[in-house]
């Protein structure tokens, strides 16, 4: 289905883009912040992928079909509870990033003067 693949490129684009900003952050509640958004991404990747797969194929009921159900499955469990952990750690994480972010004004400010 076209618009798996799409939810898979874009959630490997969201990725790559979180990772490197939570590389490029100097602020430890800020990049813990960052890889949970990462995660996220990974997460609906990876179901998304699981899906992709139920629909990729449909042949005879054997033992190669009855691997891929179990894969898939596999892939859809871990990746979307991958993805509910890594978004109650986001949502944990908001408000200690808002205080972050006034403390390192703050900090700035004094180091400037």
């Amino acid at each position: 289905m076209p618009i798996l693949v799409f939810i898979i490129i874009l959630s490997a684009v969201a990725y790559l883009y979180f990772k490197t900003k939570q590389i490029r952050s100097p602020r430890p509640v800020e990049k813990q912040w960052q890889a949970s958004r990462a995660g996220i991404a990974l997460g609906l990747g990876m179901g998304a992928f699981g899906i992709n797969q139920l629909f990729l194929f449909n042949f005879e009921v054997s033992t190669e079909l009855i691997l891929t159900y179990v894969i898939a499955a596999a892939f859809i469990l871990i990746g979307f509870g991958s993805a509910w952990l890594r978004y109650k750690a986001y949502k944990h994480l908001t408000p200690f990033l808002k205080k972050e972010d006034d403390e390192w004004k703050k900090y700035e400010k004094e180091q400037q003067s």
